[in-house]
C-alpha cells in the first residue's frame, strides 16, 4: 500500500508535472492555470497517491488567476466541496 510520503518522490513529481502539462484546467472551477493534482478519492482515506485515474488538475499553491480561489484548499479531503461550483459534473462526465 502506498504511503503519503510517496507524494514527494522524484518519480511522483515527474508524473505530476507531465499530467499538469497535458491539462491545466481546474476540475473544480473550470479555469486554466491549475498547479496541483487533486485526488478524487483522498489519500488520507486510503487512496493510492500514485493512481493517475484518481488525479484531477486543481488550483492550490497559486490561486486561480481568474476567480482567485484556492480550489483544492476549499475542497480539502472531501470527495466534493459543499457549495463549490464546478465547471461541469466531473463525477459523471465521461469526457466524450
Amino acid at each position: 500500500m502506498a504511503k503519503r510520503s510517496d507524494l514527494t518522490t522524484y518519480e511522483y513529481r515527474k508524473k505530476r508535472a507531465r499530467f499538469l502539462a497535458e491539462s491545466d484546467v481546474c476540475h473544480l472551477c473550470g479555469h486554466a492555470g491549475a498547479d496541483v493534482v487533486d485526488h478524487d478519492r483522498p489519500v488520507s482515506r486510503g487512496a493510492d497517491p500514485r493512481d493517475m485515474d484518481n488525479w484531477r488538475p486543481a488550483h492550490g499553491v497559486r490561486r486561480c488567476p481568474t476567480c482567485g480561489r484556492n480550489c483544492n484548499g476549499e475542497k480539502g479531503a472531501r470527495t466534493r466541496a459543499p457549495g463549490l461550483k464546478t465547471s461541469r459534473d466531473w463525477y459523471t462526465d465521461t469526457g466524450g
